[in-house]
Parts: C-alpha cells; sequence; structure tokens
C-alpha cells in the first residue's frame, strides 16, 4: 500500500486541529498551579509563552512545508543534525504522548468528578473514555478527526470569549498584590507547567502532507491560531487572577469552573462537564492523529519497529493507533493503582517536551540560517525553550533514559541488518 497520505484538511480544519491541540486541558486546572508557584506574576509566565508562540509556530510551519513528511519534526532534526538525532526526538515525542494523552484524560475527568462530588473510580472511568472516543475517531481517518476539532474547537473558543468578556468587570487591582511573592523562580516554575498549555504547534508538522492546499493554508492557519490561542490564554489568565478565582493550586480547586459559572450564569458544574470534556477529547483527538502519523514515518524510515510500518485500508496507521491507545491505558492503571498526582505526572510529558523543542528549534535554526526572518524567530524560540529547560530540575532524567532506550534500539538494529546481509 502507497505510504503517501490522502489530503483531506481544509484551512478551517486545519485552524481546528492547531486550537484542539494547543487550546487544551492546560485551561483546566493550570491556572490553579501556576499561581500557586508564582503568585500573581502567573500572568507574566502565560504572557511569555504565548509571546513565544509567535516565533515558534512560524518556524515549525516554515520547514514543515519545506519537507512535507508525516515524520514532522523528526525529520525536521534528521535534516539538520542527522539520523539518529532525527530518531532520538522521534522517540521523545513518541514517548511523551504515550503517557500525556493519560495526563490530558485525568485532568479533564479530575475536574468533573470534582465539580459533581464523584469518586476516584468514576475519575479514571471518565479520563478512559476520552481515550476511547479518540481512538474510534483516529480509525475512521482523518477527515473524520478535523471535522470533529472543528466543532469542538468552535465550540470552546466561543465559551472561553464569553466568559472573558463578562468577567472583565470584575477584575480587582487588589488580587495582583503581592505580585510576586517567589520571585523569578516562581515565574521560571509557572513557565515549565504552562509550557504543557502550549504544546501543540509541533503537531501539525505531521499533518501538513495531509493538507489539500498545504502552501496557501498551513501559513494562514498558524498564524491565525497563534494570535487566538495566545490572546485567550493570556486574557483567561488575567481574569481568572484578577477575580480572584485561581484557587489554591490544589487538584480539587476548579477556577475555570467558578469563573464561567460566575461569568455566564449556570451553574459550575455544567460549565465544568462541556468545558472538560470539549478540550480533553479535542486535545487527545489531535495528538493521537498526529503521533500515529509519526510512529509510522519512524518506523518507515527504519528508526522505530517495523511493525508500526501499516496502514489500514482508510489510510490510518492503525497499529501506532492502537499502540498509543494502550501505552496510555496502562499510564492510566498505574496512575491508579499507584495514586499519582497529576502535578508531579505532567512534568513528565513537559520534560519530554521541552527537549523537543530545544533540539528542534536549534534545527530550525540550522536550516533556516539564511531564511531572514526564520533565522532570528528560530533563535529566539531556541534559547527562550533552552532557559526553561533547568526549571524542570529532577524530570530531565527522564529524556537520559529515552535516550539510552533510543541508541540501543538503533545499535541493536544496525547489528542485526548488518548479521542479515552476512548471512546472504
Amino acid at each position: 500500500m502507497s505510504s503517501s497520505p490522502r489530503p483531506t484538511i481544509t484551512f478551517a480544519q486545519g485552524i481546528a486541529l492547531y486550537m484542539g491541540a494547543v487550546l487544551g486541558s492546560g485551561i483546566l486546572i493550570l491556572p490553579s498551579y501556576t499561581v500557586h508557584a508564582a503568585g500573581p506574576a502567573a500572568v507574566v509566565s502565560w504572557l511569555l509563552l504565548s509571546l513565544l508562540s509567535f516565533p515558534l509556530a512560524y518556524t515549525f510551519a516554515r520547514l514543515a512545508l519545506r519537507y512535507q513528511d508525516l515524520g514532522g519534526i523528526s525529520v525536521i532534526v534528521k535534516n539538520a543534525f542527522g539520523r539518529t538525532m532525527g530518531a532520538i526526538v522521534g522517540w521523545y515525542f513518541m514517548v511523551w504522548v504515550s503517557v500525556g494523552e493519560a495526563v490530558v484524560g485525568v485532568t479533564g475527568s479530575s475536574y468533573i468528578t470534582s465539580a459533581f462530588h464523584l469518586g476516584r473510580d468514576a475519575m479514571y472511568g471518565f479520563a478512559f473514555s476520552f481515550l476511547v472516543v479518540a481512538l474510534v475517531t483516529a480509525l475512521i481517518g482523518m477527515k473524520m478527526s478535523g471535522n470533529l476539532s472543528l466543532l469542538l474547537s468552535g465550540v470552546v473558543l466561543l465559551l472561553l470569549v464569553s466568559t472573558i468578556l463578562f468577567s472583565m468587570p470584575h477584575v480587582e487591582s487588589v488580587n495582583f498584590t503581592p505580585f510576586a511573592p517567589h520571585g523569578l523562580s516562581g515565574v521560571g516554575s509557572a513557565c515549565v507547567l504552562i509550557f504543557w498549555a502550549f504544546f501543540g504547534w509541533e503537531s501539525i508538522t505531521h499533518l501538513v502532507p495531509e493538507f489539500k492546499n498545504p502552501h496557501r493554508d498551513v501559513m494562514k492557519a498558524t498564524w491565525v491560531s497563534v494570535v487566538l490561542v495566545g490572546a485567550v490564554y493570556t486574557l483567561l489568565a488575567f481574569v481568572t487572577i484578577g477575580t480572584g478565582t485561581s484557587g489554591d493550586g490544589s487538584e480539587s480547586s476548579a477556577p475555570l469552573a467558578v469563573l464561567m459559572s460566575q461569568a455566564l450564569g449556570v451553574g459550575a458544574g455544567v460549565v465544568t462537564a462541556v468545558i472538560t470534556c470539549i478540550v480533553c477529547l479535542g486535545t487527545v483527538n489531535v495528538y493521537l492523529a498526529s503521533s500515529s502519523r509519526l510512529a509510522f514515518a519512524l518506523a518507515r524510515d527504519g528508526v522505530f519497529p517495523r511493525w508500526f510500518e501499516k496502514k489500514s485500508g482508510r489510510d490510518v496507521p492503525n497499529r501506532a493507533v492502537w499502540f498509543l491507545f494502550v501505552t496510555n491505558t496502562v499510564t492510566l492503571l498505574i496512575c491508579y493503582v499507584f495514586d499519582l498526582s497529576v502535578d508531579k505526572l505532567i512534568l513528565v510529558p513537559v520534560t519530554l517536551g521541552i527537549l523537543v523543542y530545544i533540539i528542534t528549534t536549534f534545527a530550525c535554526v540550522k536550516l533556516l540560517w539564511n531564511d531572514k526572518v526564520g533565522r532570528w524567530t528560530s533563535m529566539l524560540s531556541a534559547l527562550f525553550c533552552l532557559g526553561v529547560a533547568p526549571f524542570a530540575q529532577g524530570y530531565l532524567l527522564v529524556p537520559v533514559l529515552v535516550t539510552v532506550a533510543c541508541l540501543a534500539y538503533l545499535r541493536w538494529r544496525s547489528h542485526r541488518e548488518v548479521t542479515k546481509q552476512a548471512a546472504m
């Protein structure tokens, strides 16, 4: 079967996929976590990450259009630093998503169960149901994923913009003092957490070959999405802190539910259920579709098990889809058995994501050096990502372990191929 994808993604679906990937589970609990880490100065962290999105999204989209490959960021890094480094970044991304989808599910379901006073079993039941819906959608095909994202992103954007507008008159300056109780380190720690909210700009790099008109639509969809997401995130953080509804930093805090309830005049429980289902389904849907394409491309290039180099009759890398569903289900099971908290688990995919961004942005610097705009945007992105990394602290051990596993596999694969050739 041909590995060439069927182009089905439109301009509107492109915006929706971007927003589904980026405007996701971060809005649910990160306002609480970031205020707990930095105080009201967390709004500075949100603003910084919003501004970073402009050069970051541009460089990713620019090079994704140049190569137009399902390997996305892995192909970008391979062209800059070679096959091994491209493989390592691909492995980082796959492990990140293999855990991250479960984090999204637990984040959203904990919000729902907190609002309706349901038990722990119900929380994990909701989290698993998000994975099941994304699995079914992904197996049907990219057109279905795009249409679902279009619907979900439109609804969530309408709800969030309405909430921001109705909340603005209730912002009080007293809620911004003391502004930075934990100093610069608090702002840096908040940036690490907020990175989770801004992951997603890289996900479209794997889907560019499936755009109907990539040269016309990809960059336009990128700019529209960057402006919308950055504005919504920053303004939402501002009104959350300014109205005193940022919570206490605990998992049971539901600042967005309280804020929307006050702004829109509906029950917090209803708001929580609706917004959580929308953003979690949107995020899981996009990442399952995007990362399954990456797994296929890595296998095609010989740096991932060849078992993943297979598509269904619907042009879906179905083995990769099932693999990601199973790994995230296992992650949910581990969290359930060992009672792992979201704010600790989230740093595993966040740290891997930060490393992916650092390596990819430095690859962009090299590949876009002769592009005046691309050179400066990629340099700015790389330096900012590099500056955030130290705040991840001990979790940097995770990418080290993934790197060792990747290099061991590549060495085993190379030895096996040499042995086969010698036997012929």
